[in-house]
């Protein structure tokens, strides 16, 4: 039935007849377009406008609200710390907590990861070629844009904080789902995947890398997080304090 209806649809329009037929001779303006089309370019145009206007807004909110959350979390303190420009430190407390959120990974875990790799140096370079505040190597980001569904262009766009951030998070979730916990990810974190299998698949090797950067990182990772504890519960006795009087 639904054929019939589109191919007497598409007949209609062919033969200038029934209640799908196009008038012969359009009214056009000036510069020689259908009015009624520039009428709609314009209005598309508006909405287009007012879209952006509100993305920008939503955007600002969206900040605000990752900066509320990296406050409390005390994931502004420990970007200060870094002595990063003030700007910048703000861009970054909000990119941790919103990748972090986004792939769901702790964020002190990011921080850990930042201090280990190159401590809160966002052009720092290691000697194979990883890149910015998560080291990412520039074939890896490339993979990760293009698998998020954008374009990385020059290697030296993983010194900008957010874009590091953006995709060394991701690619941090993505080693902790391939390989099953936080200690074997960062094995192929530090070492590569196809590396970490081969070192993971014999004891002694295992053993021997576990104890090295996997550990150093899950040690400032649980120092972190004692921190955090600590301060969230002297908050909440403050509160109750000040509750009561």
């Amino acid at each position: 039935m639904r054929g019939w209806t589109m191919a007497l649809a598409a007949a209609a329009m062919m033969t200038g007849t029934g209640a799908f037929a196009f008038p012969q001779h359009l009214p056009a303006d000036s510069q020689g377009e259908v009015s009624e089309v520039a009428m709609l370019r314009a209005q598309l145009q508006q909405r287009e406008a007012e879209l952006r206007s509100a993305l920008a807004k939503l955007q600002v909110y969206e900040d605000e609200a990752h900066y509320a959350e990296a406050e409390r979390l005390g994931v502004v303190e420990l970007v200060r710390a870094s002595g990063l420009p003030e700007r910048q430190q703000r861009r970054l407390s909000v990119s941790i907590v919103r990748e972090a959120q986004r792939n769901n990974v702790d964020p002190l875990l990011v921080v850990a990861v930042i201090r280990c790799e190159s401590s809160f140096n966002n052009y720092a370079v290691s000697h194979v070629g990883a890149m910015g505040l998560m080291q990412v190597m520039p074939d890896t980001g490339t993979w990760l844009a293009d698998r998020a569904g954008w374009r990385l262009g020059r290697s030296s766009n993983l010194f900008d904080v957010e874009t590091n951030i953006e995709l060394g998070t991701a690619y941090l979730a993505d080693l902790i789902e391939r390989f099953g916990s936080v200690e074997k990810a960062l094995v192929a974190y530090n070492a590569g995947p196809g590396l970490a299998k081969r070192i993971l698949a014999k004891k002694e090797s295992r053993t021997k890398f576990m104890s090295g950067y996997p550990a150093k990182v899950v040690k400032e990772f649980r120092k972190l997080k004692a921190q955090q504890e600590r301060e969230l519960t002297l908050r909440d006795q403050q509160k109750t304090v000040g509750g009561q009087g």
